[in-house]
This record gives structure tokens, sequence and C-alpha cells, in this order.
């Protein structure tokens, strides 16, 4: 598997570890819940490094990433974040990712772990390789969530962050010492990439940067009086199935479109050309499975590929599901037939060979 510039840092804390899209990644430090409630409550801190960088710079690269995904890019302005569908020329979605427009001739990709190879080989075959770079491995990226993240940030930060709006990105000098660090062979920026999102429902920033000055950083965050917590990938899932956020290969893959997933208002722009979009504008008056949240009203856990019946009637199947922390019930989500997605429909979760009561809602749960 392959290791993060931090993985020594996750060991050396204790962290148990997991695979995750072929890199070996904390899935917790102390327990998920714990971790859950500090970036609910003040702060914590993810290492996201196993997410895919890929760099596209040119004349050009802004036309072309707009042409493979669903966002407009070429009218986005520098420095805003938009989140995308990468799809097949059935509509079928390859990947979903965050775009991060830098310039009027480069951006940057998020692709999700696991995928960045599949990815970078289709810009390629689509005659993107004159744009494109890797920089999976040479990077770091941070995740610095919850209510307290901006202050903690500002302490380190030479600049006023507060600055950076919500889905905006800005290239922020953190402080002497990372700029000593800092790899001038690195071709996105010359200082941190700091961008206002997150997968947590909560504020927070995503800091990218090069290796070297990404370990720096963690370590810093440490030292501050307040440090962030120090959170894995179990807690990252519990917070994103909260606000109903997806997970490819899970709550998506191939065979699903981004009108299924209940995510093309905030996805798709219609007024570009991009791949797959005469197939989604075909299905657009079709009765699909659309994905839902579940609340349970029974005890009981729903996971990944339990079944969702009405009476004997199988009607879908759940995608990610999990115990809320916050609410203390069981959530989920699925894909729901026509006749049964809206909100306060009852349905029933097959768990263990028992059906148990759940009602149709609308992610977010919290």
């Amino acid at each position: 598997m392959k290791e993060t510039a931090l993985y020594s840092k996750h060991t050396d804390a204790g962290a148990r570890m997991t695979n995750f899209g072929g890199w070996e990644m904390p899935l917790k430090f102390t327990s998920i819940n714990e971790e859950h409630e500090s970036v609910r409550e003040a702060a914590g801190i993810f290492d996201v490094s196993h997410m895919g960088e890929i760099y596209l710079e040119g004349d050009g690269a802004i036309e072309f990433i707009s042409e493979h995904c669903t966002m407009d890019i070429v009218d986005s302005e520098v420095n805003q974040l938009k989140y995308a569908h990468m799809l097949n020329e059935d509509g079928g979605i390859l990947d979903d990712t965050i775009v991060t427009k830098l310039s009027e001739d480069s951006c940057y990709i998020v692709p999700n772990a696991g995928n960045n190879e599949e990815i970078y080989n289709w810009f390629a075959e689509k005659g993107g390789e004159d744009y494109i770079t890797d920089l999976t491995e040479e990077t770091v990226m941070l995740a610095l969530q919850g209510p307290d993240a901006e202050k903690l940030l500002q302490e380190l930060a030479d600049e006023d962050v507060s600055e950076i709006g919500f889905f905006q990105a800005k290239q922020i000098p953190i402080n002497d010492e990372i700029m000593d660090e800092f790899d001038s062979d690195w071709p996105m920026s010359d200082t941190p990439i700091v961008q206002r999102s997150g997968y947590t429902g909560e504020d927070g920033f995503e800091i990218a940067l090069p290796n070297d000055a990404g370990v720096e950083l963690w370590e810093q965050l440490q030292e501050l009086e307040d440090s962030p917590t120090r959170c894995g990938l179990g807690a990252r899932d519990t917070l994103r199935i909260e606000f109903g956020f997806l997970l490819s290969g899970q709550d998506f893959d191939e065979s699903r479109t981004t009108l299924e997933t209940g995510w093309a208002e905030d996805a798709i722009e219609w007024d570009h050309e991009f791949i797959g979009k005469e197939k989604l504008e075909e299905k657009k008056d079709e009765d699909l499975q659309l994905l839902k949240g579940l609340m349970m009203k029974e005890k009981g856990i729903p996971r990944h590929g339990y079944d969702i019946f009405d009476g004997d009637e199988k009607i879908g199947e759940v995608t990610s599901g999990t115990r809320s922390p916050t609410l203390k019930e069981g959530i989920a989500l699925g894909y729901l037939d026509p006749g049964y997605q809206e909100e306060g429909t009852e349905v029933q979760v097959e768990i263990r060979d028992d059906k148990r009561e759940a009602e149709v809602t609308n992610p977010p749960f919290i």
C-alpha cells in the first residue's frame, strides 16, 4: 500500500491504520465518536493526502476541464471552487471532484482515493496529456474542520483567512518556517493553497502544499495551545453521512448518473457542453431511482448493501449507513424506487434478517 508523507506521524501517535483506496491511512486515533464530536464542537485535523491532486496548466487547459466535467470552469472566477462530476459518454459517474481555478490557464482537481490513475489516464486519452501533471505523491493535503478552524489557522497564517469565502481559495503564506521548507519545484504555487470547503458539513479549510512543508504544518498545528484533534477516516465517514455527502464507489459508480444521486442542482451547469450531457438530458423526464436519506425508527444500524423493503417488496438498497454520533440514531443513504422517494415515507431496512422500520428523509440529517 502507498503511504502519505504523514504516515510515520500517524503511527507514532498510535493511530489504527487501514487500507483505503490503496493507501494505508488512519482509521482513528482515539475513538470515532470522540473525533467526530471534536469536529462538531471545536476542530479536527485530517490527513487527506490520499486524495488525488491533478494539476492542469496551459493554453486551453480551462476549456479542456470544462468539457470534461459537469461545471463550467471557463466562466468561473479565479480562486473559485466548484463541485463537479466527471461522466462517461452514457452519463455514468466516473468520479466527483472539486475543481479549483487558480488562474485563467490553470486549475487543479481532487479525484477520490483510488481513482486518480483512472482519471489521469482518461484525461490523457481525451487529448489532455499536454495539460496534466499528477502531483498526488508530491502533495500533502490537510483538512482543518470545525467551528474553531478559522481561529486556529489564523494563528499560523500571515494573512487574514477570514477573507476567504466559502468555496473560495487563496494562496497564503503560512509562516516563515513553512516557507523555508517549501519546494520551489512544486508547480501549482509558490505558497500554500488554502481553500474553504469541507467534507464534514462544518466550516473549515483544505490546505495543499508540498510534502515537506505539509509535514511541518501538521506538527505546528499540533503544537498550538488549543490544537485540533487528530481525526481518521472513521470520523470523516460519519461526519459526511450526517450531511448526505457522496462516497465514490459506494454511493455512486459508473452505473449511476448525477440525476440519480440528487446532486444535479449543485453539480451541473447545463449551459455548457460536457461529456455525458446528451444522455443526462434524455433521462431528465424518466422515473429513476433516487438517492435519499433514511432515518431508523427502530434500533439498528443500516449498512452498505442492506436491502430496503415495503413489506415483502424490495424497493431499494442502502449505500452508506452508520449510527449518527450526533443524533444517536441509525441513518443511511440509499437508492429508492419511484413511489417511495417522498419525505416521510415509511419503509423497512433488513438488518440481520429482521425488517426494521425507517423513514425517508432529505439530507442533511442535522
